[in-house]
This record gives structure tokens, C-alpha cells and sequence, in this order.
């Protein structure tokens, strides 16, 4: 006696899968803040987003032909993905020893969040146009594919500095002899007077102004501006070596004002204020001060006292 069954339709699977594999590689990149910058840091993550898109598109697959066990351990595979932010998480921690102005453990976290929400979107998208395509058919799922696509790269796109405040150049000089200042805003004391003409001759001055209560709450995190500070020197170098503090690169609020604003200073490689500028503006926004609002009395008596963004 021979039974017979239904033959599986693989069209959901394939549409989920070739979905969630695609917003996962149009994710991929290479940068100062996108490892994998290295074939096998790219071998990892490709392998991963086609884990998380198999997993996502077989899921929808599973349940139509009735095999509720392979949906169950296909979920489980899920949890699988806190290992990609611990994997990433570690290898920047290592990485921070031996940077001369490191990210800060904030911006080391959001970095390795990312990695780990990235793979489950791939699964996310891969189970949403799997399911569409399994009931509305292939071109309603081919198309919402791409719409889910496009909407994927908005979400996880994020916010960035230049969001929020104003960066423009500033002017370096000294007040009684050795107060190191960009415009009236005062970064350090500088007591070699070879540092100081260093300064001088080539140190770079940005100033940072909030246009509004939420920019102020992103100045004022500590773990925001070692970010900045950051992604500064990554795009035009430092002029400093193990040892030579005076030589570092700084960011620091103007006080005993409490205006809101601050200022960057640094002793470039590459002399391009452009290119510094650009990168403090997109350097991103970190989750720890998102979403606070600060209002000085001084700012709020300000022009910008009644911005809201």
C-alpha cells in the first residue's frame, strides 16, 4: 500500500531566502566601522546571513507541509546570533589596546549590536517575504521582496552626529601662554613650549554647537564624544605617539559656560579639514544618549532655545 502526499512547493523558500541573503549583502561593508575588512571576515558573514535567511524562508516552508519539528529546531538555531555580537564584541575590545584613541566600550557595544540585529533582519525578511510569497503568490512576494529590501536599508541606516549638531572649523591659539584653545572654547594646558608651536603650526580646531536640547544631551556624553574623537583621527590621523599626551586629540565642553557646545582639537596627518569634518558628522549616534535632551539656561536664552530635534 503506497501513500501519497502533496508535493512541497520550494517557491516561498527560495523568494525568503534570496530576500534575506540580499538585505544582509547590501549591508556588508568595509570601512573603519564595518568589519569585515578581511576575505574571512566576509566568508564569516556571508555564511551567517545565509544561516539566518535559511532559517527565516524554511520556517513558513515547514509549517505548510505540516513538520512542526523542523520549524522548532530551526528557531532554536536563532539564539545562535548573540554569538556574532560576542565574536565581534571581542575582537574590538583586543583591537582597543593598541589604538591611540580608542572607540570607548559604547561605541565597541553598538558596533557588535548591530552585527547581531542585522542577522536576525535577515531572518526577519526572509520569514516575511516567504510567508507573502506563500500566500499572495510570486510576483506579489518578488515585489514586496524589493519593497522590504529598500525599507531594511532605511531602518538600519541610523543616525549620526551631523543629525543632531552643527560642526564647523574653529581656530587654534593659546591664552596666557599655555591654554590651549579652539575659538573660546579651552581644551587643555600645554606646558613644552616645542608642543605648543606644534599646535600652532599645524593643529586642526572643530567646533561643535547642538541645534537643540537633544545635540546637547549627545555633547555631554562622554562615551559620544570619545566616538567623535575617534572617528576624527581615524580619517586624518594624529600626529602622536605612546607617550606624548600634549600631541593627543581632545574633545571637551566649554566651561564654566555650560553653553552646550564643545570643541575638537588635533594635531593632523592628513591636513584636510573637509575630511575632518565629514567624519565627525557621520560618525553615529550612540544608544546611551539618543534619545536625552539637555537645555542650559544659556542656550535656552539663545537663538536655538526653541529647537526640538
Amino acid at each position: 500500500m503506497s501513500s501519497s502526499s502533496a508535493p512541497i512547493d520550494w517557491t516561498p523558500m527560495i523568494i525568503g531566502l534570496a530576500a534575506g541573503v540580499l538585505t544582509r549583502m547590501l549591508s556588508l561593508k568595509s570601512g573603519r566601522r564595518d568589519y569585515p575588512g578581511y576575505p574571512s571576515g566576509y566568508v564569516i558573514q556571508v555564511a551567517m546571513a545565509l544561516i539566518a535567511a535559511l532559517i527565516g524562508s524554511a520556517i513558513v516552508t515547514s509549517l505548510i507541509a505540516k513538520q512542526l519539528t523542523a520549524a522548532t529546531f530551526l528557531t532554536l538555531a536563532a539564539t545562535q546570533f548573540y554569538n556574532t555580537r560576542q565574536s565581534e564584541r571581542n575582537t574590538l575590545e583586543k583591537e582597543e589596546q593598541l589604538i591611540l584613541v580608542p572607540r570607548g566600550p559604547s561605541y565597541i557595544e553598538g558596533i557588535a549590536r548591530t552585527y547581531e540585529a542585522r542577522a536576525f533582519l535577515a531572518m526577519l525578511v526572509a520569514l516575511g517575504v516567504s510567508g507573502l510569497t506563500a500566500w499572495a503568490g510570486l510576483v506579489p512576494g518578488v515585489l514586496g521582496g524589493l519593497g522590504v529590501l529598500v525599507l531594511s536599508q532605511q531602518l538600519m541606516a541610523g543616525a549620526v552626529v551631523g543629525d543632531v549638531i552643527d560642526v564647523t572649523p574653529g581656530t587654534v591659539h593659546f591664552t596666557k601662554e599655555s591654554l590651549l584653545y579652539v575659538d573660546d572654547v579651552m581644551l587643555m594646558e600645554i606646558g613644552l613650549p616645542h608642543s605648543r608651536q606644534r599646535w600652532i603650526a599645524e593643529g586642526y580646531g572643530v567646533i561643535l554647537s547642538p541645534k537643540g536640547p537633544r545635540g546637547q544631551a549627545v555633547l555631554w556624553n562622554l562615551a559620544q564624544r570619545q566616538a567623535i574623537t575617534h572617528e576624527a583621527v581615524t580619517a586624518v590621523g594624529v600626529q602622536k605617539d605612546v607617550g606624548y599626551p600634549e600631541q593627543g586629540a581632545l574633545t571637551r565642553m566649554e566651561l564654566p559656560n555650560a553653553t552646550g557646545r564643545a570643541a575638537l582639537g588635533v594635531i593632523p596627518v592628513d591636513r584636510d579639514m573637509a575630511k575632518l569634518v565629514t567624519a565627525i558628522r557621520q560618525t553615529p549616534l550612540l544608544e546611551s544618549g539618543k534619545w536625552n535632551r539637555i537645555s542650559s539656561p544659556v542656550l535656552v536664552q539663545g537663538p536655538m532655545g526653541g529647537a526640538g530635534s
